[in-house]
């Protein structure tokens, strides 16, 4: 297991979108990354115990990374939660060439190719 202790750098400190592009660097990974602050210890495959961390902007916290790629998990999300950048880019379909859904209720709407 590794760590490092970083400032927060995101203007609004750790909300649901800074939160979300945390769990989805994190889960990229093999090794299993958590965040350390004065009000507790989350997983960063559980967003709803990142939020209730409510870390905010300069909040020094604890990034600590446990298995095989854990080295890269861990400088990864350390360089994202650093960052001074409000927020992380929004996720565009681009990728996938489909049209994202953000409901349960889309869920039987069919796929757009853009």
């Amino acid at each position: 297991m590794i760590r490092t202790e970083v400032t927060i750098g995101h203007p609004a400190g750790i909300h649901a979108r800074v939160a979300a592009h945390a769990v989805l660097l994190a889960s990229g990974h093999s090794a299993s990354v958590f965040l350390r602050s004065s009000r507790g210890t989350a997983s960063l495959t559980r967003l709803a115990d990142l939020l209730r961390l409510d870390v905010r902007e300069d909040a020094v916290v604890e990034i600590l990374a446990d298995g095989p790629d854990e080295v890269e998990a861990l400088h990864e999300v350390a360089t994202f939660l650093t960052s001074s950048t409000n927020d992380p880019a929004p996720h565009t379909a681009s990728d996938e060439g489909c049209l994202l859904y953000t409901s349960d209720a889309a869920d039987d709407l069919p796929c757009v190719d853009l």
